[in-house]
């Protein structure tokens, strides 16, 4: 049966407007990138997709597959410690206080979707951008830009190429009466600040940060104006390990304590310099048979 052409080019523009229904009717059903960007800080709240080796599953519900096996390389090459990822890959930091948390709208280009997100991290703007890319009725990350320069992917596929070199970390040291001016206030109206040391590349960077700790002087040239109360006889990082987001740390000597204004600032810092890597929450410390808090007393 021949059809003619008037016959033909309806059916054909039926055919058209069928699949262009179909499409829209998909991209209704789709979740859109913002409430998609929404509900991976969520998830991220309750248990991470990052930092995990037990979850391939909640790597794929977020990631498409270039970026989520990276991360789980990452996480496994780690084994527990911290590897390229030392900050959080959602705000792109080791320490903070978020305000004025905002997800934007998405922007469209080229099939894919950019998703802003901008926050004040301890009073500094920030923002990070959500690269992500239609599956389905769904989205999948691609990539997160930092508003420094840097991106995910960039680094953790630099971690994957190079695995010599060195590497920062934080050490905190102590700014008598700041008050809180310049960093997280302590014990007697005190601040904690992060300084920064290069150290070894390692597969221990909390380890490297703690002996980094112990190595600085009392009042470090380098960095005046700031003080080390870990300061006393035979001090030696004797083991560290992290255990379910909890840091275990194990030291041998004594600790010179001045005063009872002394004991935060002790604690303070060495809390917050193991803090500042992302698979540590909680931090207990012993000084020898003593808890830290009992050999400072």
């Amino acid at each position: 049966m021949k059809l003619n052409k008037p016959l033909l080019i309806i059916l054909a523009c039926s055919l058209c407007v069928s699949v262009s229904a179909m499409a829209q009717a998909s991209r209704a059903r789709r979740t859109s990138p913002d409430k998609f960007v929404a509900n991976l800080y969520r998830q991220h709240k309750v248990r991470s997709p990052f930092f995990q080796t037990r979850s391939r599953a909640l790597l794929d519900r977020y990631f498409d597959k270039t970026l989520a096996n990276l991360i789980l390389q990452d996480a496994i090459r780690s084994r527990g410690e911290v590897g390229a990822l030392d900050g959080d890959p959602l705000f792109n930091a080791q320490d903070m206080e978020i305000k004025k948390f905002e997800i934007h709208q998405p922007a469209y280009r080229d099939g894919l979707a950019d998703v802003v997100v901008s926050f004040e991290n301890f009073g500094q703007k920030k923002e990070i951008t959500f690269v992500l890319a239609p599956r389905r009725n769904d989205w999948r990350v691609t990539n997160i830009k930092y508003d420094d320069g840097a991106d995910l992917l960039g680094i953790l596929q630099s971690q994957s190429a190079a695995e010599a070199g060195t590497r920062d970390v934080q050490v905190y040291l102590i700014a008598l009466d700041d008050k809180g001016k310049r960093g997280r206030k302590v014990g007697c109206d005190d601040s904690l600040i992060p300084v920064t040391r290069t150290v070894p590349r390692t597969a221990a960077p909390l380890k490297a940060a703690l002996q980094e700790l112990l190595s600085i002087a009392p009042e470090p040239a380098e960095n005046p104006g700031l003080q080390n109360f870990w300061k006393g006889e035979n001090l030696t990082l004797k083991s560290v390990a992290i255990k379910n987001q909890t840091a275990t740390i194990h030291l041998t000597g004594n600790v010179f304590v001045a005063g009872i204004c002394d004991e935060p600032r002790i604690v303070g810092q060495i809390e917050a310099t193991a803090r500042q890597f992302p698979t540590v929450k909680r931090v207990r410390v012993f000084l020898g048979k003593q808890t830290l808090a009992q050999a400072i007393r």
